[in-house]
């Protein structure tokens, strides 16, 4: 592992030397705040992170529709058979382990995804994250869509056309806007579309029973948002949100581009900061 250092934000990254899919994969997690004790891996976690409680009800996924996910071996995606694969599945579920354990810790059940400007890899990283999580037994994950403007997610997935929009738009019910995808426990909420304009759907008070019924339904509710400063959409996403994660590329991503991101989102709800697209180290070791 690379030497930890503090960006401009005060945040703590740490970055991975190593080969892990191209220069795509996502390498490390650094949480803002840490438990004060390590705990168990993973599968004991899920007695703290899946404790039945009033308001959660799971949905019966197999009521759903059914897509495929992608598995082109031209992109970085988890799901593909790319010979890079099994090193970038390391790296994430690194980064799965320290969410799980950040959400048994404090409790945040659904985390806004974001990066200091486009490119960055963002939309790429929340779904690997996602499929990553979804692996996890009884950890039901929801991935939204929740950039109205780009729909970069439904296109890499080929979301039906109804979505998150028709949703708060009032044209749609919340079920039929929900798809069930071919890795167990994973669901995804495409974009979809109105006639409204994004910032005015996310002004409602829509978006907040969004992520209300989402959180009763799935244990992790990943929404790929846009990038910070783009829009008036972010603030008005996150608001809502128990957590943010921001996602940085190494050699395109500025210190002072970061610390003025990081100025404008509330630090009390940086769950992390992602260090992306690190080179290969020489030789081939990490």
């Amino acid at each position: 592992m690379g030497k930890p250092f503090e960006n401009p934000g005060g945040v703590m990254m740490h970055s991975v030397e190593g080969n892990a899919m191209r220069a795509e994969a996502v390498v490390e997690f650094g949480r803002k705040k840490s438990p004060a004790h390590p705990g168990p891996y993973e599968d004991s976690l899920l007695g703290n992170s899946t404790t039945a409680d009033a308001e959660f009800a799971p949905l019966h996924l197999a009521d759903l529709p059914l897509v495929s996910l992608p598995r082109e071996i031209d992109k970085p995606l988890v799901t593909s058979n790319d010979r890079f694969v099994k090193e970038a599945m390391e790296a994430y579920k690194s980064l799965r382990t320290r969410l799980l354990k950040g959400q048994a810790s404090h409790g945040f059940r659904s985390i806004a995804v974001t990066s200091v400007s486009r490119s960055e890899g963002k939309t790429l990283t929340t779904f690997n994250l996602a499929c990553s999580c979804a692996q996890v037994e009884n950890v039901t994950v929801l991935l939204i869509d929740g950039d109205l403007r780009n729909r970069s997610l439904s296109k890499l997935v080929r979301t039906p056309s109804v979505g998150l929009a028709d949703v708060m738009s009032g044209t749609a019910a919340y079920e039929q806007a929900l798809v069930r995808t071919d890795v167990p426990n994973l669901c995804i909420m495409g974009a979809g579309k109105s006639s409204l304009s994004p910032t005015e759907l996310f002004s409602t008070g829509k978006w907040a029973q969004v992520i209300r019924r989402s959180q009763q339904h799935f244990r992790i509710v990943l929404i790929d948002a846009l990038s910070v400063g783009e829009f008036a959409d972010l603030e008005l996403i996150a608001s809502e949100c128990d957590g943010i994660l921001m996602v940085v590329r190494a050699h395109s991503t500025h210190r002072e581009a970061l610390s003025m991101a990081l100025d404008q989102i509330d630090p009390s709800k940086l769950v992390g900061v992602v260090w992306n697209g690190s080179d290969g180290a020489k030789n081939g070791l990490y």
